[in-house]
């Protein structure tokens, strides 16, 4: 038996105001609960708050070192391409032979006077042309034997300005090997008829 109940019979209090008392407990008992939640809400929502905002981090961490990997792993790639063409580099020889390849920025193409054996090798496929710099406009041309192009074309394919992928056949007359000097030596030659109107 409960002290109200006690209370109740000794008739020291009515039955109404039993039960406004058990009203008022019984509100306040609910304002309790209701603070609770709100508690537990509060709770849910500063947790849920507090584990986005470290998956956030997370994500933004996870970038950065992606990002690092990547710079680390173009850093690693132009050494390489650096060695590769710093090391396998070939002698440009200046020559008779006149051969065209495309600039490094590809908006122009290139003549050159190379040694005849250089030449064959281009044409045939045992040589490349690349390029050396940090941009196209301050490009070094280089001539590079095919294994050595081929790994550079792995890495860099933009630094492979000519390699021939199938070589001509042999009785393909426009590639007989012509002598430009002897070319410069007959227009030399020839009268210009245009001299005098200039």
């Amino acid at each position: 038996m409960s002290f109200k109940d006690q209370l109740l019979k000794a008739g020291i209090v009515d039955k109404k105001k039993v039960q406004q008392v058990n009203r008022e407990e019984k509100e306040q008992r609910r304002a309790a609960q209701a603070q609770r939640e709100a508690r537990a809400v509060i709770e849910t929502q500063q947790a849920a708050e507090a584990q986005a905002a470290a998956e956030a981090r997370l994500v933004v961490q996870r970038a950065e070192q992606r990002a690092r990997e990547e710079r680390r792993a173009a850093l690693e790639r132009a050494r390489q391409l650096s060695d590769l063409l710093r090391a396998y580099r070939m002698r440009l020889r200046e020559g008779k032979q006149l051969f065209f390849h495309r600039s490094a920025d590809g908006q122009r193409v290139v003549r050159q006077l190379l040694a005849e054996s250089l030449a064959v090798d281009l044409r045939v496929g045992r040589a490349a042309v690349c390029w050396i710099g940090p941009r196209p406009a301050e490009a070094e041309y280089v001539l590079l034997p095919r294994e050595a192009a081929d790994r550079v074309a792995g890495l860099a394919p933009e630094r492979v300005l000519f390699l021939n992928e199938t070589a001509p056949p042999r009785d393909d007359l426009s590639e007989k090997l012509y002598d430009m000097q002897a070319i410069f030596d007959a227009r030399a030659r020839v009268p210009d008829r245009w001299a005098g109107l200039r």
